[in-house]
């Protein structure tokens, strides 16, 4: 595992929209390994290895949840709409990054009320998201506009990665950086002349998938492995039912979600490679939310696809956490997977007879 790259990929700034620091990160990642690299319309990287055989492409999206400047009072604190979904609780007192249209970060706090100062009532009342704000420590909106804040700048939570024992990683944007550090460490290392690799880091996934649609046409490949993250459910107050992965015991495959429902070949190709490579997997769904996984299935007539997903806990949130077990062996479940692949086992795939 690069955890320094998963760590350079992590403390990026790349809320929806804004995705050009993961971006930069990648291409140099990618570039000394790629034959091309070239960008969809809407900025989602597309690095190529090989040139024969079927066209393969691993996707993990850029982008991160976060939020968006919409207002400086005269007080100078910063009022912002969210981007991409985030539950109001886990927000207050947590620090953030405010990146400007120069690329300076600026850091702030969402302010919270002292529990001193709230009625009985009040506490047991969260804050909606239209009355929570930014503090920058500014004393009125000039020194916030002298600090080149201005409206539609992006805001992500503070940069705060860490390795905590052997197993656990701790940090923002996990989802889907994660994603991102498995394309391009499988980019790298893998060496299978039968196929044509394709890495895709694709914008806008938290937005509606955006970027999954426009690098699927730019791309119109074979077989897609969408990489990306899903709820662990071994933590307290969650339905372990409904939410059973846990962390040290394999990704997981998304069996349905939203948008989307994998291939039952490909999936059974995948079962295949995870017990050459004696790594576990587990399984999920998700019916409220999809992964890109969900446009690509689609686009131009549609394909064989399949999203492995890394158990994480505290998604949508300033701090998520994954097991470096489960990252290991997606790894080796991938590489067997993607060794395996040639013209023939691609036709199979997309044979309905």
């Amino acid at each position: 595992m690069n955890s320094e790259l998963l760590e350079t990929l992590c403390n990026a700034c790349a809320v929806s929209g804004d995705e050009q620091e993961v971006r930069q990160i990648l291409l140099k990642t990618l570039e000394p390994h790629a034959d091309e690299i070239t960008f969809d319309g809407l900025g989602s990287i597309i690095a190529r290895k090989g040139s024969r055989g079927p066209k393969v492409a691993l996707v993990g999206h850029m982008d991160e949840v976060g939020f968006m400047v919409t207002h400086i009072s005269d007080a100078g604190f910063i009022r912002f709409e969210t981007i991409g979904s985030w539950w109001n609780q886990s927000m207050l007192n947590h620090r953030v990054t405010i990146r400007t249209r120069s690329g300076n970060k600026i850091p702030g706090i969402i302010g919270s009320v002292a529990p001193h100062a709230l009625s009985e009532k009040q506490k047991q009342q969260p804050l909606n998201f239209d009355e929570m704000f930014i503090d920058i420590g500014a004393n009125c909106r000039e020194d916030v506009v002298n600090a080149g804040i201005a409206f539609g700048d992006f805001v992500s939570p503070e940069a705060n990665f860490a390795r905590w024992s052997a197993d656990k990683i701790t940090g923002k944007a996990l989802d889907n950086r994660v994603g991102c550090a498995l394309m391009a460490e499988l980019l790298q290392t893998v060496d299978n002349p039968e196929i044509t690799l394709f890495g895709v880091g694709s914008v806008e996934e938290e937005v509606g998938l955006r970027g999954a649609q426009t690098s699927a046409e730019h791309i119109k490949p074979d077989i897609v492995i969408v990489l990306d993250t899903a709820v662990a459910g071994d933590v307290p107050g969650i339905d372990a039912i409904k939410y059973p992965l846990k962390l040290g015991e394999g990704p997981a495959v998304m069996l349905f979600d939203k948008r989307y429902f994998p291939n039952q070949k490909l999936l059974a190709a995948l079962k295949t490679s995870a017990a050459r490579a004696e790594a576990p997997i587990q399984f999920c769904t998700m019916k409220t939310g999809a992964t890109d996984g969900g446009r690509y299935n689609v686009m131009g007539g549609g394909r064989p696809v399949i999203s492995l997903c890394l158990p994480t806990r505290y998604l949508h949130a300033n701090s998520g956490m994954i097991s470096v077990q489960d990252y290991t062996a997606t790894l080796s479940i991938l590489r067997e997977l993607l060794q395996s692949l040639d013209k023939n086992s691609a036709r199979v795939l997309g044979d309905f007879r």
